[in-house]
């Protein structure tokens, strides 16, 4: 059985990007540290939130074509180029559009100057070209050549920081060096992709191939504008309703909470092109996967978040200077958040995978109406209550959207009730109980509550591989 686990593609792409980015968020965790000893909160705010609004651009001028990007090309490898070259031009024209509209955003609401308006933009055109070309390995199941490339590349970008003299260390200074990073990567994803041999097949009509495409992904793009008030807007309301400094506060939380986060994601990435191909090739097989799997998938999520709020203030009380600190309670709130908010993702994965993209945006129309009023009232208390605000809201969504999803694929998920229930209880030691306790009991206690979760979950593993 292990053999057979070591040998499979989801194992070895998941193994591949978690080595390779588990090592790029230690170097990108470093230079975080580098910087905040340099920048006050208010200027690390304002850094972050320049790159957040970068972010924000590129996810809404996606137009929701990645994953139906990823889906086809795990199904159809031949029609990879058409994609991919027709999918970068779809993608700038409508970043082109976005952009303007921000503009007018910006003019109203927004503090940005022009120089910074054109960092966010820059930001958002060079990532346009790099994810698509990094998610063809995606799709192919090839993660090792992405896993190289980012690990490449986020070495570079914390030697420049590290050697970078203070007195030239500046917010806009920061973001050139990393565009330029960033768009040497790009030029050598294309040339790996070429190298590869995975940029096959014919270019069609961009008319043609992007109608194909919006018909396809309109369900992930109404997805994504219902989702952003409550998923991306979260800089946006601190910057209105609180200060650059709280903005700070989450975008460090986010930032250091990194690591369990890319794990899950991780996963989630590694999953998704299998179970697109086995939901064609083998229902069967595909279901009893997401019946025994899923618990797997949470209690990994779960333990994690656990050790992390045991020992988020040794951690952060060491590596970060005293005026950050306000950022750990945040931390220990956001780590639940982002459990809770992944297994809203591989809920997510599995009905995109069943092409069941409609019950996706039933479920994101419905968390937004609900959550967003609450998100921005809440962003008047500063990060900490932008942060209860999020935890709060995905906590009750979860009973809506367990019954949507197994109402639509049919799969009964194995010792659900028990994930829970220990999600809650480890929650509530974490956070509430230990507070005040030593660092050697705390070892002890989270070794003894590792070990009898394992014991109580891990009773059989019997997924057919």
């Amino acid at each position: 059985m292990i053999k057979k686990i070591i040998k499979h593609k989801v194992f070895q792409n998941f193994s591949f990007l978690t080595i390779g980015t588990a090592i790029s968020q230690i170097l990108s965790l470093l230079t975080v540290l580098k910087i905040t000893k340099i920048l006050l909160p208010d200027d690390y705010g304002l850094y972050t939130f320049i790159i957040a609004q970068g972010a924000l651009l590129l996810t809404i001028a996606d137009l929701g074509v990645q994953t139906i990007i990823v889906r086809a090309i795990a199904r159809e490898p031949e029609k990879t180029k058409d994609l991919v070259i027709n999918g970068i031009l779809l993608r700038t024209l409508a970043l082109i559009l976005v952009s303007v509209i921000y503009i007018g955003y910006n003019y109203f609401l927004g503090n940005l100057t022009v120089l910074e308006l054109s960092l966010v933009f820059l930001f958002s055109l060079i990532s346009c070209f790099g994810k698509l070309f990094e998610i063809v390995y995606i799709g192919n199941q090839k993660m090792l050549p992405p896993s190289i490339i980012n690990l490449i590349y986020g070495f570079l970008w914390f030697l420049l920081v590290f050697l970078l003299p203070v007195a030239w260390v500046s917010i806009n200074t920061l973001i050139i060096v990393f565009l330029g990073t960033s768009v040497l990567k790009n030029f050598t994803f294309y040339f790996s992709l070429k190298y590869h041999n995975l940029l096959i097949g014919k270019v069609q009509n961009f008319w043609i191939s992007s109608k194909n495409l919006i018909q396809e992904s309109w369900p992930y793009f109404a997805l994504t504008l219902v989702m952003l008030p409550y998923r991306k807007f979260s800089n946006n309301f601190l910057d209105i309703n609180s200060t650059i400094e709280e903005v700070a506060f989450y975008n460090l939380s986010e930032k250091f909470i990194g690591p369990v986060s890319m794990i899950l994601d991780i996963a989630l990435i590694a999953i998704f092109p299998n179970l697109s191909a086995l939901w064609i090739s083998n229902i069967a097989k595909f279901k009893n996967v997401i019946s025994e799997g899923f618990k797997y998938y949470m209690l990994l999520g779960i333990l994690m978040s656990f050790l992390f709020t045991m020992f988020a203030y040794e951690i952060l009380g060491f590596l970060f200077p005293p005026s950050y600190l306000p950022a750990v309670v945040i931390c220990q709130l956001q780590v639940w958040f982002l459990l809770l908010s992944s297994v809203d993702s591989m809920i997510g994965t599995i009905l995109g995978a069943t092409n069941n993209e409609k019950k996706i945006l039933q479920l994101g129309i419905v968390n937004s109406v609900i959550s967003t009023p609450i998100i921005f009232y809440a962003s008047k208390f500063g990060a900490l209550g932008l942060s209860i605000a999020y935890l709060s809201t995905f906590s009750i969504f979860q009973f809506y959207i367990w019954f949507v999803f197994q109402k639509s694929v049919g799969i009964k998920i194995k010792d659900k009730v028990l994930m829970w229930g220990l999600a809650l209880i480890l929650f509530i030691i974490s956070y509430f109980l230990v507070e005040n306790v030593g660092l050697l009991i705390k070892i002890v206690i989270s070794f003894v509550v590792v070990l009898v979760s394992l014991r109580i979950v891990v009773r059989k593993f019997s997924i057919t591989i």
